[in-house]
């Protein structure tokens, strides 16, 4: 039976194959490409090294492998970094100390292992390297060109296969350990390797390598078909145009704006010139995720993972992690003030709108507006699709120590532009460029006509030969020559009304686009000057110390994080007693360090006379701003805690002015405003002299201050104690009965029975007056003479009358002093 006839496929397959000589042209092209931009990968690489510190340049070895990596990453590879290391301190890891693998032993050993995985595509990289491959790929076809669209593909095919083919191995060969004089230390177990994943890279490269191979090798046979299309889909072929050519407009502004900010504003660690390297590295990047900010695409970041544990013979955990911050015009998420960018985008975009209208005929009325909202969908969905930024985490820990156990780990993370946000946002601004160059060519270009003949030469469809007319007309009108390239339109006959050159129009147009430009590009800067200026934590924490040193409690309150409820120290009689004390003046900022959330700013003030100095650690209130646009920065530990000591002879002090319970000595912890605070005894006395600490300066924040007051005696009060023992001695004497009255420091005895017992103080007592410093006690000591009489009967003779006896002796005595009352009392020791 004869063969069957290949099918067209086949066919056509075959003839796809390239000759030897083609192939052998092609594979070399192929490779001179990715040499091409490996050693400009290389050339940065070694010129950005020479500005690391020294002993950190690296070697070749260093250069090479990274101008791998960003080869690798510029043609939409996977950086992975990856460590693993074991440590076995007792030689039994894995098993138990008894050898049964029971978790039990003397010592203990670790083993584990991570992976970082991250996908950042590095689009101006992408540009050179697929610029690199259609520049050889054209040069070649012109030397030697594809006789069908077959052999096109074959050798397209065939270059895209060697080029991922060479990468792959590029990249598998060049991983990096360590470098740049970061060595390892060799008591650390630990292993690293950073290299890009062969797969993914060997994948992308053969896509965007064939296409742009395949676009140089067959320029000269899309042109006719472009033009066919171009003539057939005029609508969409302006819509994607004006699209395109308003979007490199918003990227253009977007990256200029950020060139400024680093020439302008704070880049911190990083320094003026690695932030420009960066951006100029990164323009496309950062061109793209500016101008989708300023068109309002909504920009966030993602995290999902779950982590599980095992310890010992226990069950495992395995709780889930999940958060999304996303921020954008339709999301909200952003200052209020941000959405005045709108009206720089407004600006550049409406120029593109009228440039799309020139294209047109002006008398036609019906307008497709939806074709450049669907184009400029598309267009941001690959953008936002270009510069996410995906990173992929997972690692594992074993331990093997007295109890085993184990966990492990993965998250995924993901931030830039989200897709459905950006092209729907992206939709809304090309409907609005439809409609912008539906109603505004006439009415700007009879008030701009010099700006629109300008206008007229951004990239764009052919001016249609009505509105040249009508801008020649309308610089004639005007008194403005007419540029060359509208001479010829001169002679076309006018269709449509002339444009209406008012000069009041004009006047009025300018204002209302002066107006557009200060809301827009000043408002923002006036934001961003009264949120550092006015409204920043530089002013909050001199608007909280100034509440302090004017003696506003209510208003010093206010400026705090955490409100303390209301205490006996945080009112206005408390704060005017302590700057009566010792008055808070000449505050003044030094320095203020921090970012959009946190911040700490160094103040110095006097107090009493003395400088002092302060760091005040500011948060911003997420849930209160000043009139709904600035941030309310807040003082998160504007206050001081401190705690007063006294002898327990005291029940009370005063702290400010204001009566504190002490118990056991002590007030506890006190808060108070920062400053000198006055402390004292709770009630005055001639009698009692309350020493110590009396002024106790505090800054804000501070913890564990402490004031130890101390007790002692005026001499009026001692000479109140030395009265107190004299009467307590009368007292007592001339209430006993017997020889050995109860409470009383005097004695006597006798063989006899007796009776009309009559004591009495013989001479002033001696007295000795001691202060305890640590309680307070007042106590007593000293001597004295007494008199007894009495009469005394003999016991065994019921004769006997009774003879009176009469003895003079001296006494020894001890006692306590109690001021309770106000006035000493002395109660002696038995």
């Amino acid at each position: 039976m004869a063969p069957s006839a290949p099918g067209r496929l086949a066919s056509w397959l075959r003839a796809a194959v390239p000759d030897l000589p083609s192939a052998k042209t092609v594979a070399l092209d192929s490779l001179v490409a990715l040499g091409s931009q490996f050693a400009l990968l290389l050339l940065l690489v070694i010129v950005g090294a020479c500005f690391l510190p020294s002993g950190h340049h690296g070697g070749f070895g260093d250069w090479f492998a990274t101008a791998a990596l960003l080869a690798g990453l510029a043609l939409r590879g996977t950086a992975s970094v990856s460590a693993s290391g074991a440590s076995d301190d007792s030689g039994s890891f894995g098993s138990g100390g008894f050898g049964d693998g029971s978790g039990f032993g003397d010592g203990g050993g670790f083993s584990g292992a991570g992976a970082l995985d991250l996908t950042v595509q590095p689009i101006l990289l992408t540009c050179t390297a697929l610029l690199a491959v259609w520049w050889f790929a054209r040069r070649r076809e012109a030397l030697s060109p594809a006789s069908t669209t077959a052999r096109i593909v074959g050798r397209s095919a065939t270059a895209a296969l060697v080029y991922a083919t060479a990468l792959s191995v590029l990249v598998a060969v060049a991983h990096a350990h360590s470098g740049y004089g970061l060595e390892m230390d060799d008591d650390l177990p630990v292993s690293f390797d950073i290299g890009v994943k062969v797969w993914p890279v060997l994948f992308y490269a053969f896509a965007l390598v064939f296409l742009a191979d395949c676009a140089a090798r067959s320029r000269s046979r899309l042109r006719p078909a472009v033009r066919r299309a171009s003539a057939r889909w005029s609508d969409w072929t302006g819509a994607a145009v004006t699209a395109a050519c308003a979007t490199a407009g918003l990227l253009a502004v977007s990256f200029v704006a950020s060139l400024v900010y680093i020439v302008v504003g704070n880049t911190g660690d990083l320094g003026f010139g690695t932030s420009l390297a960066v951006a100029l590295f990164g323009a496309p990047n950062v061109a793209i995720l500016l101008g989708g900010g300023l068109m309002g695409a909504t920009l966030g970041s993602s995290v999902d993972g779950t982590a599980s544990a095992q310890v010992g013979w226990m069950g495992s955990s395995a709780p889930g992690l999940h958060r999304a911050d996303e921020a954008g015009l339709l999301n909200g998420g952003v200052p209020a003030a941000a959405y005045l960018l709108l009206l720089l985008t407004v600006l550049v975009f409406v120029p593109f709108a009228v440039r799309h209208a020139f294209g047109r005929d002006p008398r036609e009325r019906t307008w497709k507006v939806l074709g450049i909202g669907v184009v400029m969908a598309a267009l941001w969905g690959v953008l936002a699709l270009l510069v996410n930024v995906s990173a992929s985490m997972s690692g594992g820990l074993q331990l093997s120590m007295l109890i085993s156990a184990s966990g492990g780990t993965r998250i995924d993370m993901s931030s830039g532009l989200r897709e459905p946000g950006s092209m729907l946002v992206a939709f809304a601004w090309g409907v609005l460029i439809a409609l912008a160059a539906r109603y505004l060519p006439r009415p700007l270009a009879g008030a701009f006509p010099r700006l629109a003949a300008r206008v007229t030469r951004l990239p764009g469809q052919a001016v249609h030969p009505q509105w040249a007319a009508l801008l020649a007309d309308a610089l004639g009108r005007g008194g403005h020559p007419t540029p060359a390239f509208l001479l010829p339109s001169l002679t076309e006959p006018l269709t449509n009304p002339p444009l209406s050159v008012n000069r009041r129009r004009a006047r009025a147009i300018t204002t209302a686009l002066g107006v557009v430009v200060l809301l827009g590009a000043g408002g923002v800067v006036a934001h961003q000057v009264i949120a550092a200026k006015v409204y920043g934590p530089r002013n909050a924490a001199e608007d909280y110390l100034d509440a302090v040193s004017e003696g506003h409690a209510a208003d010093a309150l206010a400026h705090l994080s955490d409100r303390p409820s209301a205490g006996p120290l945080l009112n206005d009689a408390a704060l005017g007693a302590q700057l009566k004390a010792a008055p808070l003046r000449d505050v003044k900022v030094e320095d203020v360090d921090g970012d959009d959330e946190h911040a700490t700013v160094s103040v110095s003030y006097r107090v009493g006379g003395h400088e002092r100095t302060a760091d005040l650690n500011m948060v911003v209130d997420d849930e209160h701003k000043h009139f709904g646009l600035w941030p309310r920065w807040k003082v998160s530990d504007g206050l001081a805690h401190i705690e007063v000591t006294a002898p327990s002879a005291l029940d009370s002090v005063r702290v400010n002015g204001k009566r504190v319970p002490a118990t056991d000595g002590t007030t506890g912890e006190l808060t108070v405003f920062p400053g000198a605070v006055s402390t004292g005894a709770s009630d005055g006395s001639a009698l009692l002299e309350v020493g110590g600490d009396s002024l106790l300066t505090v800054e804000p924040g501070a913890t564990g201050a402490s004031a130890q007051l101390t007790l002692g005696l005026t001499g009026a009060g001692e000479q109140a104690v030395r009265k107190a023992v004299r009467d307590a001695l009368t007292s007592c004497l001339s209430a006993a009965t017997d020889l050995e009255p109860e409470g009383c420091p005097v004695y006597g005895y006798s063989f006899d029975t007796v009776s009309d017992v009559r004591w009495s103080l013989d001479t002033e007592p001696e007295v000795d007056v001691q202060v305890d410093d640590a309680s307070g006690d007042i106590t007593v000591d000293g001597s004295f003479d007494a008199e007894v009489t009495y009469t005394a009967t003999d016991s065994f003779d019921d004769s006997d009358a009774g003879t009176e006896e009469r003895e003079t002796d001296t006494y020894t005595f001890t006692g306590s002093t109690d001021f309770s009352t106000g006035k000493p009392t002395v109660e002696f020791d038995d």
